[in-house]
């Protein structure tokens, strides 16, 4: 690496320096001062609110709609195979738990060995 010289300007230079940076400072407030500033009402902040309050409120029931529907046919799937075919039942509960312990157990594997590094 190459070493660079550096000469410490005087104060002469210092304060010319120091008089730019000041009238630059000042004239980019100027420039900002020439936009307008717009500030709307209360009553369009109150009707704004009140839009995003019905689009969330709509929302939500969208979701709960969507989340009853699920549910009330997988509860359905699950009680028809339980009453009328109990062996596939029964093979799907041992299917999914084994499922569950390897997927955890690599997750959890994955972790350790993730902390290890």
């Amino acid at each position: 690496m190459r070493k660079q010289k550096f000469t410490k300007p005087d104060n002469e230079q210092l304060n010319n320096l120091d008089l730019e940076i000041l009238h630059e400072i000042q004239e980019g407030f100027n420039k900002m001062d020439q936009f307008p500033i717009y500030t709307p009402d209360l009553q369009w902040f109150n009707q704004m609110v009140i839009d995003e309050q019905h689009n969330k409120k709509k929302k939500f029931v969208k979701d709960l709609t969507i989340f009853i529907i699920i549910a009330v046919i997988i509860l359905t799937g699950i009680i028809v195979s339980l009453y009328q075919m109990p062996a596939i039942f029964i093979m799907l509960q041992i299917i999914t738990t084994a499922f569950i312990v390897v997927y955890t157990g690599s997750m959890f594997g994955r972790k350790v060995s993730h902390n290890e590094r």
